[in-house]
């Protein structure tokens, strides 16, 4: 458990030097400070849980403070293209709060204690998602599109997740679905495939060697309102699990954020 946290602990630090990000923390910080003073949370491990139901407010309340360092930068000539960049900005900033958040509920004893992990395909942890997330179609692999890993180090039994955050579900939702789809095919126990080869799995080669099971979760701030868009909905039934960062939802197929928490304990605990 300890090398676990001394990891985490160095991922958290990685994320409050980012300077983008640093905002947008600060009004994670004090949301969770607010409540408690107001009694809706009674600790502050019980805060953290509640406060990933508020990540698109939070988001939208940091924003002025994001752009004032866009603005800097751009007179700086450090940037050239501010519409860009905002748009970068807000979904790198998302997909980073969501796992400082998760990272925290971890150390505060709300989730077990698990490795997260930041944008793994450009870190150390490259490796592991190779391992256990690469599907060969024919002699071409297949990655998928991750954002946040997660994973138990020490327990090979339990599963790699993998989530694909994006502030809306117009973004690259569709290229995570694809790849849980192969997913799918390639670990089927289905019983026809040996009967004809016009199986779609026998045709395309399709195999997976991951001795881990893998699971998707697609995680949204919904900037748009899009989860009530029937052709979007449908795409996040081929999820394991969907979430959204507000207080409400009553789009099917999807949880609030808060609720990961409970999912994550009965996979890890």
């Amino acid at each position: 458990m300890r090398p676990v946290l001394k990891e985490l602990k160095e991922n958290l630090n990685k994320l409050k030097r980012r300077g983008y990000l640093k905002p947008t923390i600060k009004k994670y910080e004090e949301k969770v400070d607010k409540l408690i003073k107001e009694g809706i949370a009674d600790s502050e491990a019980h805060a953290r849980i509640l406060v990933l139901d508020y990540l698109t407010e939070i988001m939208r309340e940091s924003q002025g403070e994001v752009e004032k360092i866009i603005e800097e930068k751009l007179k700086r000539g450090l940037i050239s293209d501010p519409s860009q960049t905002r748009v970068a900005v807000a979904g790198s900033n998302f997909q980073g709060l969501v796992a400082y958040a998760l990272i925290q509920n971890v150390l505060s004893g709300n989730i077990p204690g698990v490795i997260i992990a930041l944008r793994p395909k450009q870190s150390k942890y490259r490796e592991v998602l190779e391992r256990y997330t690469l599907i060969m179609v024919g002699d071409e692999y297949q990655k998928p599109d991750v954002d946040i890993l997660m994973f138990d180090p020490t327990i090979e039994e339990k599963p790699v997740i993998i989530y694909s955050c994006k502030t809306s579900l117009r973004e690259r939702a569709g290229q995570t679905y694809k790849w849980k789809l192969l997913y799918e095919m390639a670990t089927t126990k289905c019983k026809y495939i040996v009967q004809s080869d016009e199986c779609p799995i026998k045709r395309y080669k399709i195999s997976f060697n991951g001795k881990r099971k893998v699971l998707v979760g697609f995680i949204t701030a919904d900037f748009y309102n899009e989860l009530n868009s029937p052709q979007l909905r449908g795409m996040l039934s081929f999820f394991d699990f969907s979430y959204v960062s507000k207080p409400h939802t009553d789009a099917p197929n999807t949880k609030k954020l808060s609720e990961i928490v409970g999912d994550l304990n009965k996979i890890f605990r």
